[in-house]
């Protein structure tokens, strides 16, 4: 517990400094985003769930390419109030906004985090850390052409998520929910390069639960992210702003 009150303060810290850096050492670019994400578990024993997840995202009212994301894990819980995850995601990213990158990259990562759920009364808390492995795509000129390289990053990543209750139907197991969340990525070790702050993401939702295995959550989401590299001297900034919408599907097979 004492290495994540740490993780914790040292987000924190990060992300006022990044709040004081000064204006005319960033350059900054905005963008209208929209993700689409699709998650599915399937439960497997008492304690283990497997993980599955896409994410389409894109900017300019959904016009243009942003990211793809693919995930694919394992659950354990650990306790009912402790869960251990792992597993494996790709990710491609294209160029977008005013300071784009050169060419699409692809990413493969490998991901480890514990989730601890920690409510408040009828308030659903819980944190959940993360530890990334990341295999980058890097384009070198090399000899006039251009040959693929692969760059190795850590991550650490915190999330606080809160989800506020609403209104229950007891009679259909229907139900309306709140869900405030913000999420801080700090780059680390080797190859940090320029973006130890890595980026932030804070969304307002409002979830609805279908059936038990049905639940949609919907609503606002804000990224900023510093990209890695550096544009006249000067770190570049984006402020990606617009709208989120999940659907998440839960299976059981145990029977």
């Amino acid at each position: 517990m004492k290495f994540f009150k740490q993780l914790i303060l040292f987000s924190i810290l990060i992300t006022i400094s990044n709040s004081f850096y000064a204006q005319e050492q960033r350059l900054s670019d905005y963008n209208n985003i929209g993700w689409l994400a699709f998650i599915a578990t399937v439960k497997i024993s008492p304690k283990i769930a497997l993980h599955t997840e896409y994410q389409l995202r894109r900017v300019d009212a959904l016009e243009s390419p942003q990211q793809n994301l693919l995930r694919a894990g394992v659950n354990y819980t650990l306790r009912k109030d402790v869960n251990l995850n792992a597993g494996y995601a790709f990710a491609e990213t294209e160029p977008y906004g005013d300071y784009p990158n050169a060419n699409a990259f692809s990413e493969h990562r490998i991901y480890e985090q514990i989730v601890l759920k920690n409510p408040i009364g009828k308030v659903d808390v819980s944190h959940r850390f993360t530890l990334e492995q990341r295999f980058i795509e890097k384009f070198l000129v090399q000899n006039g052409g251009t040959v693929t390289d692969w760059v190795f990053q850590n991550r650490m990543r915190y999330r606080l998520r809160t989800e506020i209750p609403v209104f229950k139907n007891s009679t259909d197991n229907h139900s309306w929910s709140i869900i405030l969340m913000d999420e801080i990525f700090v780059g680390f070790g080797k190859n940090v390069g320029v973006n130890v702050f890595d980026q932030n993401r804070f969304a307002a939702l409002v979830g609805y639960k279908v059936n038990k295995n049905v639940k949609i959550e919907a609503g606002y989401l804000s990224q900023i992210l510093q990209q890695a590299k550096m544009v006249n001297n000067k770190s570049v900034f984006q402020y990606n702003s617009g709208f989120l919408l999940t659907t998440y599907l839960s299976f059981d097979t145990i029977k």
